[in-house]
């Protein structure tokens, strides 16, 4: 099981020391990049970096970004420490995005993109019923949609007045 915690003062550390394999390095930047980017996009309040927790301890990194504009929810990053891989927490972090991503009020979609080659990545997209939405040169873009309903008081009104 796993816990997604906002990265903090006890987690920053952990986080910097996370590493994927040689091989993996070209298909996400490493975390130092993405959590100074957070701190470059401080202001705009839409770029949210989490660190993954299981009962082993700090086993990965998130980054999300929400653009309510778009209505969109995005994985940014994601990546799980060489030493923590196989064990499933690839899949459980995707999930506990999912449950956050249909939660939010406003996102109707996930969106997550990934470079070409990471067929692991390519392969759990897709057994999660996510859609491919384009490419471009290096990267697939891939999503998936959320219903929203109207809200009660809004579907009344709409009744009330017809």
């Amino acid at each position: 099981m796993i816990t997604l915690k906002p990265v903090d003062e006890s987690s920053f550390y952990q986080v910097l020391q996370l590493t994927v394999r040689e091989e993996q390095r070209h298909w996400v930047a490493d975390n130092a990049t993405s959590l100074a980017e957070c701190w470059l996009y401080r202001d705009n309040g839409d770029v949210f970096p989490y660190a993954v927790h299981t009962d082993e301890g700090v086993v990965g990194f998130v980054l999300i970004d929400i653009d309510e504009d778009d209505k969109q929810f995005m994985l940014w990053r994601v990546m799980i420490d060489q030493s923590q891989q196989g064990k499933g927490y690839g899949k459980s972090v995707l999930e506990a995005v999912m449950e956050l991503a249909k939660n939010h009020p406003i996102c109707d979609h996930l969106r997550v993109d990934y470079v070409k080659g990471n067929d692991k990545m390519a392969h759990l997209l897709s057994k999660l019923d996510f859609e491919v939405c384009g490419e471009d040169e290096r990267e697939m873009f891939t999503q998936k949609t959320y219903k929203r309903y109207p809200s009660i008081h809004r579907l009344s009104s709409s009744v009330r007045s017809a």
